[in-house]
């Protein structure tokens, strides 16, 4: 009996890590994608003073987040978003804006997709 207790309190115990990594993971992504919207904005209104500001906002975030992210996510994702950051920066740094924005929007399409693939369904188990 006592082995049986222990074993669903186990289980119970992974349970709400995984929920709880899920959430961290969601509210990360949210606010990543909120960072990169105002990237976006500022891209599309030519503010280069806060253009400026939101890439090195978007740089502290993103080094916060990638430091929980690489334990939990796989590494091909991680990878992805940050060669479509540096190719970004680099547009922005050139002004070749429309490049940025396309790859602004990739960014955003990485990041929407992690949590999805991270959650807990039907859909990713099978």
């Amino acid at each position: 009996m006592r082995v049986f207790i222990g074993i669903i309190i186990f289980f119970l115990f992974l349970l709400g890590l995984g929920v709880y990594m899920e959430i961290v993971i969601s509210r990360q992504s949210e606010a990543l994608l909120q960072t990169l919207d105002g990237l976006e904005m500022e891209v599309l209104k030519n503010d280069f003073a806060a253009l400026e500001e939101q890439v090195k906002k978007l740089n502290r975030l993103w080094t916060a987040t990638r430091k929980v992210w690489v334990l939990l996510i796989d590494h091909r994702e991680l990878d992805e978003f940050e060669l479509s950051l540096a190719r970004a920066k680099s547009y922005l740094e050139n002004q070749v804006y429309i490049f940025a924005l396309t790859e602004i929007v990739q960014m955003k399409q990485i990041i929407n997709q992690i949590p999805d693939k991270q959650r807990l369904s039907l859909e990713n188990i099978l």
